[in-house]
């Protein structure tokens, strides 16, 4: 296997079957479009049917890894790839899918020389790091996501940005990113949200397993919900106010 893909932050409660054929359909598309691949599915919860490389599951749901990234589940994810030999790996969430074929490659040249490829809700402006998406170095993300210094806190991206930040010794949080981040736009990752665009895809699925899928940009991780709102060329059109400060590629120079 050539690269190392984990799908995580999935929770099934008992009255939420409908999430269970949106990640099933994640996990097809990871597998069509990323064939040599190894593919990880690790959550909780009830439990869906998948075909993939290594399966971490629990049941009950644990309320404790909800709404603050997850740490625990990540960390075993991380262990069991340094045990597969890998060096780098690809986290995104289970439940989206990248409209992208060998997604690796692609983080890989945006990576550059950096530690850590990210996208929003990492903010160049204050210590965030967006905790659903990532690639890059192994045992730096190890440290990274250390859970011995993750809580207390109310969420992941403040604890993940606030190890980073410790983990290289930089003052400045600025400086931090530059260094030792690199940036890409979520219109760039082409990261399709199914929980929210699930009647997008499901009279759709053999052409978006594809990756065509038409007006894609709208369906996009946090556009139904106003977060970051794309324009069909990719320019950052809106963004609810609540949400604060959005950092894009063009902040990251």
């Amino acid at each position: 296997m050539n690269n190392c893909i984990i799908l995580t932050h999935a929770y099934i409660k008992s009255n939420e079957e409908h999430k269970i054929a949106p990640i099933e359909f994640a996990v097809r598309h990871y597998r069509h479009n990323n064939p040599n691949d190894y593919i990880m599915l690790l959550g909780h919860g009830l439990r869906p049917n998948v075909d993939c490389d290594y399966v971490y599951w629990e049941d009950p749901v644990n309320e404790k890894d909800i709404n603050v990234g997850h740490p625990r589940l990540c960390n075993i994810a991380f262990e069991h790839a340094a045990q597969k030999g890998f060096k780098k790996i690809l986290k995104t969430r289970s439940d989206s899918i990248h409209l992208i074929p060998n997604l690796c490659e692609l983080a890989d040249d945006k990576l550059q020389n950096k530690k850590i490829l990210v996208t929003q809700q990492t903010r160049i402006d204050k210590p965030q790091v967006g905790d659903l998406f990532m690639y890059g170095d192994l045992d730096f993300l190890k440290l990274c996501w250390n859970i011995d210094k993750w809580y207390p806190t109310k969420t992941g991206v403040t604890s993940l940005a606030n190890n980073l930040q410790s983990v290289v010794g930089e003052s400045s949080w600025r400086d931090c990113c530059i260094k030792h981040l690199s940036f890409i736009d979520i219109y760039n990752l082409k990261w399709i949200c199914l929980q929210k665009n699930w009647k997008h895809v499901i009279n759709n699925m053999s052409n978006v397993m594809k990756n065509d899928m038409p007006d894609w940009h709208e369906s996009l991780w946090g556009s139904r919900q106003k977060w970051h709102v794309w324009s069909k060329d990719g320019e950052l059109i809106y963004s609810k106010p609540k949400v604060g400060k959005i950092t894009t590629e063009k902040d990251w120079l």
